[in-house]
């Protein structure tokens, strides 16, 4: 066979490789949610990318909270335990950041991103926490509560992106926040 046709030939199937390679990184996070999910009633253009920009600001919003509580907690073992919970949820923002960077950058939609951010707060999902001079046991309070709802909110992708809950191993995230809600009921038994 001529050198030239098999150029052609292995050229045009990595060609083909890459769109595939294009068209599946991009069709991955423009998914929207399952009929009947859970996530539909935040809005019809919903879409997967949306979600794990939720999920990178929860993270890191709980990063930020456990570096404070660590600040006012009095106990060393529970310093200890709240700068541990802010390395896990930085872990958790570069895991699901690496999802987000495998896919197009698409930017939020100008209007539907704050409706469905408020639609969000009012669920739980992304609370405000506790002010400046929230006590120890108040903003313990508030970390146990968000556990619990970022926990639901992981687990929510099963049934809205079974497929993509497979990939991505979310069910490790639930877990996780599970076992953080565990310790913080452990280092705060008098909080409910």
């Amino acid at each position: 066979m001529d050198t030239t046709i098999l150029i052609t030939i292995a050229a045009a199937a990595l060609a083909g490789g890459v769109l595939l390679y294009a068209f599946l990184r991009r069709s991955a996070g423009a998914a929207q949610p399952a009929e009947g999910s859970a996530f539909r009633k935040f809005g019809r253009n919903i879409r997967l990318r949306d979600l794990f920009r939720l999920a990178a600001l929860i993270e890191e919003a709980g990063k930020d909270f456990y570096a404070k509580l660590e600040l006012k907690a009095a106990n060393p073992e529970t310093k200890k335990l709240c700068a541990w919970l802010a390395e896990e949820e930085e872990q958790h923002r570069l895991f699901v950041q690496g999802h987000l960077d495998r896919w197009r950058v698409l930017g939020t939609h100008l209007t539907e991103w704050p409706v469905f951010l408020e639609k969000v707060k009012q669920e739980g999902f992304y609370a405000d926490p506790p002010g400046e001079n929230a006590s120890e046991e108040e903003m313990a309070a508030f970390a146990i509560r968000q556990e619990i709802k970022t926990a639901e909110f992981y687990k929510l992708f099963e049934a809205a992106f079974p497929e993509e809950w497979k990939r991505s191993r979310l069910e490790r995230l639930v877990g996780e926040e599970r076992s953080h809600e565990a310790k913080l009921r452990a280092a705060y038994p008098g909080v409910k």
